[in-house]
């Protein structure tokens, strides 16, 4: 099992990596679920990568945290507070960024929630704040930037998946794999819909990360999780940011309505 010393050295060859192929270089990029474990670790390779990059997340000191820890490099990055499910406030932002930077060209929707619970306990609230943080978030980021890129005939969207919305949650969560299911679905449907204007919408399925979110906190617990992989490991925040990287990069432009497995093997 790799080590955290280990993980952080690989996170920094990763990070070096996209440095040294400024794959989004000047790109206008907007990241929703910024400061979370896996978001965090997809703001510093994107701007690291280039990209003129907007983090976003409904804290505002956590933003303003992210967006100084990434300008110490002496990049450009731009935080703003936002509650991803305001279809109002999403368009909004679109506009000032493309104001103040450019068009956007790329969205990264990570925006999300894991509360799971067997399905008699979710009620009609948690229902709701379930599907509104997965599914609502993504729905609306797609809707404030796909026009704009239609228009332009160029762009690239990311919409966070999961293998639980591909075969249904191992641990008591139907209400997270329907509204992880239903981004699947979505992300195939939008890119039938703009793919014709050169504008693509693709998906990213995450299997099981090493993240405070996983729940699995002592050596035992991570080795169990990690086991149901082919690879015998728990998979690294670094993994699935450059998962990010090539979905809105140049590398994957005949690509669309797809959806990236980065789960090890847990799902065949």
């Amino acid at each position: 099992m790799t080590t955290a010393a280990g993980a952080e050295t690989l996170l920094e060859q990763t990070l070096q990596l996209a440095a040294g192929a400024p794959l989004l270089a000047d790109r206008p990029v907007i990241l929703t679920g910024a400061t979370g474990g896996i978001g965090r670790t997809i703001a510093r390779v994107l701007a690291a990568a280039g990209a003129q990059l907007v983090v976003a997340d409904l804290s505002v000191d956590a933003v303003a945290a992210l967006e100084s820890e990434l300008q110490t490099d002496g990049r450009q990055v731009f935080g703003r507070a936002l509650d991803a499910s305001d279809f109002g406030a999403f368009a909004a932002l679109v506009d000032e960024v493309e104001q103040e930077i450019g068009p956007v060209e790329g969205l990264v929707n990570c925006a999300g929630l894991w509360e799971p619970m067997a399905y008699e306990e979710v009620d009609e609230i948690a229902w709701q704040r379930t599907v509104t943080a997965n599914l609502t978030t993504a729905f609306a980021g797609c809707r404030a930037v796909l026009p704009r890129m239609a228009g332009r005939g160029q762009g690239s969207v990311v919409n966070f998946a999961s293998t639980a919305g591909e075969y249904g949650s191992i641990s008591p969560a139907a209400h997270y794999a329907a509204a992880k299911g239903g981004v699947v679905a979505m992300t195939k449907s939008l890119a039938r819909e703009v793919g014709p204007a050169g504008v693509r919408v693709n998906a990213l399925s995450p299997g099981p990360i090493d993240t405070i979110a996983l729940g699995a906190v002592t050596p035992e617990q991570k080795a169990k999780v990690g086991s149901r992989t082919l690879l015998n490991r728990l998979g690294r925040p670094d993994e699935i940011a450059t998962g990010c990287l090539f979905l809105l990069s140049p590398l994957s432009t005949f690509v669309t309505g797809h959806v990236l497995r980065v789960n090890g093997g847990a799902l065949l």
